[in-house]
Parts: C-alpha cells; structure tokens; sequence
C-alpha cells in the first residue's frame, strides 16, 4: 500500500509537471516560430550560438547546488530538521550568487576575445553574448529556488514558474520589443526579462510553500555539505552540456549562421521526445533519495521500473512522429528549415534512448554514486567533441546530429550496466512490449494513410499527427493498463476522503 501510495505521488506530481510541460511546450514553440519566421535561420542561429555559451555558463553558475538543494532539502525534512532544510536553500543562494555573477562579469569582459577567437565570421556575436549574460544571476537564483521546492516533493512552484510564467512572459517581451522594431536583441531581451521575473516568483513561492514557518525558523547553514556534495555534479552536469551544446558550438566554427539555425531547429524539437523523463524525475529524485534512506531497495527497484515504463510509454509516439514527419513539422518553422529532416530522425533516435532507460542518472546521484556519474560524463562529453570534430566538417549538420545521438545513447547503455553492477536491477519490465507495439502497429497504418492520402504543408502533418496520437493511445489502451488503472483508483479514493 505504502508503495503503491509513493506511485500516486509521482504521478500525481507528474501529472502536474505533464501539464506544465505541454503549456511550457504550446508557449515555447509559438515563441520559436514566431522567432524563426520573424528573423530568419541566419539570425537564429546567431541567437542559438549566443544560448548554447550562455547554458554552459549557467552549469557553471549553479554549481550543481541545484541537485544539492533537492537531496539535503528532502533529507533533512526526512528528518525533522526544518532549520538545515531551510538552511539549504540559504546556502544555495549565497553559493550560486556569488558564482553567477562573477561568470556574468568575466564572460562580459572576454565576450569580445571569445568571439573573435572562434567565431569571427559572426558579425555582433559578442554584443548579443553580453547582453544574454545580464539574466545569469537571475536564472541561476531561480533554479534553487524551485530545486527548494522539488526537494518538498511538490512540482507545483516549478510549473508555474518554469512551465507557465517563463515562457509567457518571454513570449509577452519578445512580441512587445518586435513591435519596437527590434529583431534578434529583441529575443535575447525577452529571455533576460523572464529571467528576472521568475527569480523573483520562485523566491516568494518557495518561502510559501514551505511546510514550516519559513521566516520564523532559523535557518542552520549547510554550505559545506552543500558544495562538497555538489562539486562532483558541477563537472558531471558541465560534461552533460557540452553532450547537448557541442554540436551547435562547433558547428558554428566550421558552419554558416543559417546551417547552424537549421540545426538549432530540430535541436529544438528533439528533446520533446523525452519530454516526460524530465516531468517524472523531478519528483521522482527526492523519492529516491527518500527511499534510499531508509534502505528499501526493493522499493526502489519497483518504482524506478514503473517511471521508466511510463516514460517511455508517453515518449515513443513523439520518437514516431518525428520518423514518419520530420520534414511537414520542421516546415512549420519556415520553409528554410526544412532540409533538418534528416539531422531530427537522428537526434529523435538518441533522445528515445534517453527515454527508456528512465531516470537512470538520478538513481546514481541521488544514492550518493556522483562520482561514477561524473566519470561517464566526462568520458563521453570527450567523446562528443571529439565526434563532433570528426564528423561535423565531414558531414554538416548530420555529422553533429550523430555526435549527439552517439554519445546520449552511450552515456545511458552504460549507466545501465553500472546500474545492474551496483543494484542488480535494471529499468526494463517485460510490459514495455505494450507500447513498442502499439507504437509500431500506428506507424505502420500512419505511413501508409499518408502515402495514401498525400497530405502536404503544415494543417496536413499536424492533421496526421493527430491522428496518429489518438491510434496510439487507442490502441495501448486495447492491450491493457491494469497497473496504471488501480494506481489512479486509489488516488481518487484517497481524495474524496
């Protein structure tokens, strides 16, 4: 019962997230089109070099303080001591401020040189780099503030901040500066404002949502545990971007700006393919922690092959769709990004790899193995660049698309084995035959109605796509949700009384 109660958590948060996400991704993509058809791939890809430097500054930044702030925040109210539960976000904020504006000042200053160095056929590179570099602090402050939250085994502050006000006041920004007359300013402009806003939201959210008298309790400051737990992460999670970021940086050295926009685009859309992962493991990692703790293994073993289930269950009609569209969904950014097709389906393969392996990576940081994290991501953010370098000059935007799908897929295999090694588990049930069918089965029917019909343009793909959704989940319902139905039953019981 207690198990199955934990499930309900998670998907009840999840759920949550899920929704989050899907308004985060309505948002999110309305703001990319109406970027990409207002500026053009040479000038997002431009913006895409400038966000890719900032995303490894913002690693740096954070320090990994913010897995940090989940692991002691959710043990140390495991152990009924609010004081160092409110002591670690404290000491998250202190650390990452200090740290986001000391990056933020240097990289204004080597903006310049930085550009010139790699990038000299870039024209404003640097300008637009400096401007970006003002929204770090506030970034950085507002992901402790919702790791504060998450380690309260709650999403809710994170979805309203991260998933439904970011994107909406970014969107808001960019459109008003649009009509000012701005172009790409007026998109790193927006994203800096967002920033700032959602800093501020966090921060009241997270001492409200706090299931103790925040502003009366003394806070007992955690910084060192916080930082030495945090040091391992801080290179595991700088390795883990430059896995997702080489490709557009190194394409920006020996590609054009408008090759490199294209790019950007299906780097866009090919995360969505494991949308869900992100959604389950947030709430999923104080669980683990929590879990851990108490030395319930099996527990453990259940509800890590249950989340990868569901993740994977929810990610491959996206992995489908991308396989059998590529070309009408990436036209909805403009006809000039179309010729991504072929670099989608390759990202889409790695970022299904991603999927079904589940929370994998959380399983080892949050039962104290960062370190083994910290040594597959250096070995294969090595290897990323180094593919990347291999394969970019030879094969353009597929090259990079290969690097990536190489090394995210060889990054999880192995954190499978190490998993299997340490734990004697692994996240695959036999049930994930349910959805590979029911995958393959509307993949299958899908090709052919669209051979049949011959739907072209964007309201055709998206008519196909829509179809293909509700074939799916017609067809996984068929073949039997038993677990994930008493899961839900029990949930609602438990909410009428």
């Amino acid at each position: 019962m207690e198990n199955r109660s934990e499930l309900g958590l998670i998907v009840k948060n999840a759920g949550m997230d899920v929704f989050g996400q899907v308004f985060n991704t309505l948002f999110s993509f309305a703001a990319s089109v109406i970027v990409t058809r207002t500026i053009g791939p040479e000038l997002f890809g431009k913006y895409s070099l400038a966000n890719s430097i900032f995303q490894v500054l913002f690693i740096l930044a954070v320090f990994g303080l913010n897995r940090g702030v989940v692991r002691l925040t959710s043990k140390y109210m495991a152990l009924g001591d609010p004081a160092r539960a409110k002591g670690s976000i404290i000491s998250g904020m202190v650390l990452t401020g200090a740290f986001s504006l000391a990056l933020a000042a240097l990289a204004a200053a080597a903006a310049p040189v930085l550009t010139h160095r790699f990038y000299s056929h870039v024209v404003d590179l640097d300008l637009v780099l400096r401007v970006y570099v003002i929204g770090l602090p506030f970034f950085a402050l507002m992901t402790i503030s919702t790791s504060y939250t998450q380690g309260l085994k709650t999403l809710k502050p994170t979805v309203i901040v991260e998933m439904v006000l970011r994107p909406v006041a970014r969107l808001a920004l960019i459109l008003l500066l649009f009509l000012a007359g701005l172009r790409l300013f007026a998109v790193v402009l927006g994203s800096v404002g967002a920033f700032a806003v959602c800093a501020v939201v966090a921060l009241v959210l997270a001492v409200r949502t706090s299931p103790f008298d925040f502003r009366k309790t003394r806070g007992i400051g955690v910084a060192n545990e916080l930082f030495f737990y945090s040091l391992p992460l801080v290179l595991a999670n700088f390795m883990n971007v430059l896995i997702s970021r080489s490709n557009v940086m190194i394409s920006g050295y020996y590609l054009d700006p408008e090759t490199v926009g294209v790019l950007s685009a299906a780097l866009v859309l090919a995360p969505f393919v494991s949308i869900s992962l992100l959604s389950f493991s947030k709430i999923f990692a104080p669980i683990i922690s929590e879990l851990w703790e108490k030395g319930d293994r099996l527990a453990l073993m259940i509800q890590f092959k249950t989340v990868s289930k569901w993740v994977f269950t929810l990610s491959l009609p996206v992995f489908c769709l991308y396989l059998l569209f590529a070309t009408g969904i990436l036209g909805i950014f403009g006809g000039g990004f179309m010729r991504g097709a072929a670099a989608l389906k390759i990202l889409a393969v790695g970022q299904i790899v991603n999927a079904v392996v589940g929370p994998i990576g959380f399983i080892l940081t949050m039962t104290g193995r960062q370190k083994i994290n910290l040594v597959n991501s250096v070995c294969l953010a090595g290897s990323n660049v180094l593919l990347n370098i291999l394969l970019i000059p030879r094969y353009g935007m597929i090259g990079a698309a290969l690097a990536t799908t190489l090394s995210l897929s060889g990054i999880n295999i192995l954190r499978v084995v190490e998993i299997k090694i340490l734990y004697g588990f692994t996240p695959f049930r036999r049930d994930l035959a349910k959805p590979a069918a029911a995958g393959a089965v509307s993949t299958a029917v899908s090709y052919l109605l669209s051979r049949l019909l011959g739907w072209t343009g964007v309201a055709g793909t998206l008519a196909m796509c829509a179809a293909f959704a509700v074939m799916y989940f017609v067809v996984l319902y068929g073949l039997g949700l038993r677990e994930e139905r008493e899961i839900l039953k029990d949930m609602l019981k438990r909410k009428k009384r």
